[in-house]
């Protein structure tokens, strides 16, 4: 289960939890502002700063 977030979101949190509980592998993606939640068996995949430099090198 792949989850794609610009912003921490609670509900999102509660579906990567669910996933995981019902053993499905939950990946959350973080691309904007905000902090990135540590969630015990899901994987979060920071591409934060990525994004920003590709934001930047564009402007």
């Amino acid at each position: 289960m792949v989850e794609i977030d610009s912003a921490p979101n609670a509900a999102s949190a509660q579906k990567l939890v669910f996933a995981r509980d019902a053993g499905a592998f939950p990946l959350w993606v973080r691309f904007g502002k905000g902090g990135v939640a540590t969630i015990d068996g899901v994987v979060v995949l920071d591409i934060r700063d990525a994004v920003w430099g590709v934001c930047k090198a564009g402007a």
